[in-house]
């Protein structure tokens, strides 16, 4: 994850009102993990912890651990720290989750909605599972193909090109890593095209990995004009994801 990534979700202010489909993801997420089989206080690893929604469930959801809530945005972690409170089981450290420079021994590595932006996914996946102990667990939902294909389709009719976001994994390339996938379709309904963008603006997504031109003005109306025409909904493709050590 590039430091243009960083500096985008560092400016995120508002994020936790314009994060729907990101607490949704959370909660889930947090189900799924709770179902597992983990060790009494485990050790546990957060990639990308954001303000902390993911953070605070699983705590909430496992209890006493030894936690290490990491992210790469340091107005991030200071917002995940505010909402944990002071915890002796709780640690924060400004890591690249794509590249983490971390001891390794974790009982779980947990990520929700980081991986979509990272540019070496395959890689990023084994360097992580090089960190979980034998029987260890890999969790993570992420935003995946086909999202947001609304505004890609309204996009690409106004300017010919497809929207400067994200270019989010497959679950079936997820699955070749030895990943268990399950998807679910979430639908988050916006008043006009000017409060979607505005959503993406909060949650610091609406800049790509590797930045691009803006679009000219007058296409840009005409994307926004076409979203709006097709009931400004923005259709999320998540994918929950296990892997074992």
């Amino acid at each position: 994850m590039n430091a243009h990534v960083a500096h985008a979700f560092g400016q995120a202010r508002d994020y936790d009102a314009a994060a729907r489909v990101q607490a949704h993801a959370a909660r889930r997420l947090a189900e799924r993990i709770g179902a597992l089989s983990l060790p009494r206080r485990p050790r546990v690893l957060e990639i990308g912890c954001g303000t902390g929604l993911l953070s605070e469930a699983l705590i909430r959801r496992i209890g006493l651990g030894d936690w290490l809530l990491t992210d790469i945005a340091p107005a991030m972690l200071d917002r995940c720290a505010e909402r944990i409170g002071p915890r002796l089981d709780v640690g924060f450290a400004l890591v690249d989750g794509e590249r983490p420079e971390v001891e390794g021994d974790f009982d779980l590595i947990c990520s929700s909605f980081a991986f979509q932006w990272f540019a070496d996914l395959p890689g990023a996946i084994g360097r992580l599972k090089a960190l979980l102990r034998p029987g260890g667990r890999l969790a993570f939902a992420t935003m995946a193909a086909g999202s947001l294909a609304e505004w890609d389709a309204a996009h690409r009719a106004a300017t010919g090109e497809a929207p400067a976001m994200g270019d989010y994994p497959a679950p079936e390339a997820m699955t070749a890593l030895g990943a268990t996938v399950e998807s679910e379709y979430f639908v988050d309904r916006h008043a006009d095209a000017r409060a979607f963008l505005a959503g993406l603006r909060a949650i610091g997504a609406h800049r790509p990995r590797v930045p691009r031109p803006p679009v000219p003005a007058p296409a840009l109306r005409r994307a926004m004009a076409a979203f709006e025409a097709e009931g400004a909904g923005a259709t999320y493709h998540i994918a929950y994801g296990t892997l074992n050590a």
